[in-house]
């Protein structure tokens, strides 16, 4: 290497070492989470027997423990107890709550609990520096948030929220308003710097025990009397809404609704999701917290005279939901002065019998409770389970044709029986049984022979259960039409046009 080189080297390496030494003596932002904290608070959760919040713009509210009764077990019942403890209930929280104040609020004490359980958590960085500090200027003379907590000792416990800080990562704060001056990272202290008394409130658009309800029944607004069978076809016929005036669901014994007003084969899983949504669906918003009952006072909600008014009754009593006119974001901010970043969404004024609040739900919500009658009914002819099947009965093109069952086997019945080869008869059953509706034609009596089903192309019966329960389902022909009934019951199905032509090859199938 020569000189002019090793001389080049040496200068690129110094402007680097430069470069190096500059950075490095450079300042490193502070990291607000590097900043050593302290807990807020001393005192456990479980030590809180009340608690009050106080913010600006909102009503203060406060919260108390409700005490348990002791337990009452004496002699035997008592050692029974201490020898057999109960199983842990996943039910209840581990302590109810109620609201003091305002008045008409209920507490959701899941919710409650959470706040408190977030506790351990909380964490304050004590400045040092003045001993008395200038409240003032951070905002503490008079504070935004106040939160008091009643202990089990009898002490109090307060703390006070004033302004942000100027890096805008956190909160001033002081405890029984003496010093040190505290400061709150508003991400580390997010519940308690936040939550409000709509956060701890129960939300529950309909606050009953919907899994002791027995009966739930939808009114809609066109009417209080249930729709006749040959309305409801004129309707189908015009493409219009087949939703009766009415619709009444039971609970079983089974634990599933189904639809009896009107009275029809029911999709559960549909008519169950309602009462989920009727049980898990929450307030979005509070506009009213005292409404008058009079029409006067709920006509500005369209509560007088509700879209959709929800009956539900169960050993507890009756309640009643009303559901009334739209509205959105942007006007419920018109209305209540909130602030909100889109005003798209849309909503709907409710009022539920059991508390004074008029409220909204969400359009998913209302959705869901207007659901047209088609929603709720059973897509499947069949209901039997091809496993229980003992004995299948068929005429049709192929003629009379039966089968029974004698253990794992099918043997088919004639002047010589004969056993099927295996999963033939099966087969065909779970062909018929996956038939799914098309349609819904028609509910009225007596009309089989409109459509042909008074002399079916196919006649189908099941014999299933160890009660020998049947099914017997016809299938008639119209054209490229290809209607379904349920023999015994009077509606008429439309199926799928090409349907005919599979379950004539699976009826060639079955006897070849």
């Amino acid at each position: 290497m020569n000189a002019r080189h090793t001389i080049g080297a040496l200068v690129i390496l110094a402007v680097l070492g430069g470069l190096l030494y500059f950075v490095y003596q450079q300042p490193v932002p502070v990291d607000p989470r590097a900043i050593p904290r302290e807990p807020l608070f001393s005192f456990d959760p479980e030590d809180i027997v009340e608690f009050r919040l106080e913010m600006a713009a909102e009503r203060p509210a406060s919260f108390r423990r409700i005490e348990e009764p002791p337990a009452e077990a004496e002699g035997a019942e008592a050692e029974a107890a201490e020898a057999e403890p109960a199983a842990a209930s996943f039910d209840e929280p581990e302590s109810q709550w109620e609201v003091l104040e305002p008045s008409g609020i209920d507490a959701d004490s899941y919710l409650v609990e959470g706040f408190l359980a977030e506790f351990y958590k909380f964490q304050a960085v004590p400045l040092t520096g003045e001993v008395e500090p200038e409240w003032e200027a951070y905002g503490l003379e008079e504070p935004q948030r106040k939160l008091e907590f009643k202990l089990k000792d009898g002490n109090t416990v307060l703390l006070e929220v004033g302004e942000e800080n100027p890096s805008g990562y956190a909160r001033y704060g002081r405890r029984n308003g003496e010093g040190p001056l505290l400061l709150l990272d508003t991400e580390d202290n997010k519940a308690l710097l936040e939550k409000t008394l709509f956060d701890l409130r129960d939300k529950r658009i309909l606050p009953m025990e919907m899994n002791a309800a027995n009966r739930i029944t939808l009114h809609y607004q066109f009417g209080d009397q249930a729709a006749a069978a040959d309305e409801m076809q004129r309707a189908r016929q015009l493409g219009l809404s087949t939703r009766p005036a009415r619709m009444g669901f039971e609970r079983g014994e089974d634990g599933n609704w189904r639809l009896r007003e009107p009275r029809l084969r029911t999709d559960t899983g549909g008519a169950t999701y309602l009462a989920t949504i009727l049980a898990g669906a929450l307030m979005k918003k509070v506009v009213q917290e005292q409404a008058e009952e009079q029409a006067g006072a709920l006509a500005p909600y369209g509560l007088n005279r509700p879209r959709i008014r929800v009956e539900v009754s169960g050993p507890e009593g009756e309640a009643t939901l009303l559901i009334g006119e739209e509205t959105s974001e942007e006007t419920l901010d018109a209305t209540t002065g909130d602030a909100t970043s889109d005003g798209s969404n849309k909503f709907y004024f409710a009022k539920n019998s059991l508390r004074p609040h008029v409220f909204t739900i969400l359009k998913n919500v209302y959705d869901q409770l207007n659901r047209d009658l088609e929603y709720y009914r059973n897509r499947y002819l069949f209901d039997f389970e091809t496993s229980s099947a003992t004995r299948v009965e068929i005429n049709g093109p192929t003629g009379e044709l039966l089968f029974e069952r004698r253990g794992a086997d099918w043997y088919r019945a004639g002047i010589q029986e004969t056993q099927m080869a295996e999963l033939k008869v099966d087969n065909f059953l779970n062909s018929i049984h996956s038939l799914r509706i098309q349609s819904y034609v028609n509910d009225a009596l007596n009309q089989f022979a409109t459509y042909g089903l008074n002399d079916p192309w196919v006649r189908v019966r099941v014999t299933f259960g160890e009660q020998g329960r049947q099914e017997t389902i016809l299938f008639s022909r119209q054209g490229e039409k290809f209607y379904g009934a349920r023999e015994g019951e009077p509606s008429v199905y439309e199926m799928a046009p090409r349907e005919p032509e599979i379950m004539e090859g699976n009826l060639e199938d079955l006897i070849s």
